[in-house]
């Protein structure tokens, strides 16, 4: 099932779009095109396995997307650099193992990213491009074994990191220094044996 370029065509001042539980499996690269309005995308709980490169072009003034429990397997690049107000990101319960360097360029107004329920094995801080105003980032349940911090820059407005249920045994010394504000760290069922003071240390 798929939505064809001109579907949404007529209707600019179209501010919330929802077209979440049903059974899509692709979106044209221009089906959001027609409506440059929309404040709130719900995409949720489809089928969709891939997201077109200039899928939310134009998109300048959308707050909220929900792309929660599809299939997706990777976020291209730059996908999201024309949604310059994003505040909120749900990426959760898709089957992504990876993401890019610059996956989510240009949202420097996101405060809320979920990535939970993936199939990440590692993540490297560095791969989040100075959102210098994300607050949180949800990464339960996925495969996650390391991390890495590799910031050389002060990720000052992070306030809570939810890194739960995954496979963490060991944490690099100075992983959370990049990190001055965090408020809450949730490393609940992992397979910690120590946290050394070197760890936390920021």
């Amino acid at each position: 099932t798929s939505v064809d370029e001109d579907a949404f065509q007529g209707i600019r001042r179209l501010k919330e779009l929802i077209l979440s539980s049903n059974k899509i499996t692709h979106l044209h690269n221009k089906t959001f095109h027609p409506v440059p309005n929309l404040r709130n995308l719900d995409l949720s709980y489809n089928k969709l396995q891939v997201l077109q490169s200039e899928q939310f072009k134009g998109l300048r003034k959308l707050l909220i997307l929900h792309l929660r429990s599809n299939s997706l397997k990777t976020v291209p690049i730059r996908v999201f650099q024309d949604c310059r107000n994003l505040d909120f990101l749900d990426l959760g319960y898709n089957r992504l193992r990876s993401l890019s360097r610059n996956a989510f360029a240009g949202l420097l107004k996101l405060t809320e990213l979920h990535l939970e329920h993936n199939q990440f094995s590692k993540i490297n801080f560095a791969h989040f491009p100075r959102l210098f105003n994300l607050r949180s980032i949800y990464l339960q349940w996925n495969r996650i074994r390391s991390l890495s911090q590799g910031l050389t820059w002060t990720w000052s407005s992070l306030h809570n990191l939810d890194l739960s249920g995954n496979d963490i045994a060991g944490i690099e010394p100075g992983t959370f220094q990049c990190l001055p504000n965090l408020q809450k760290l949730n490393l609940d069922s992992n397979k910690l044996t120590n946290v050394s003071q070197e760890t936390v240390n920021a």
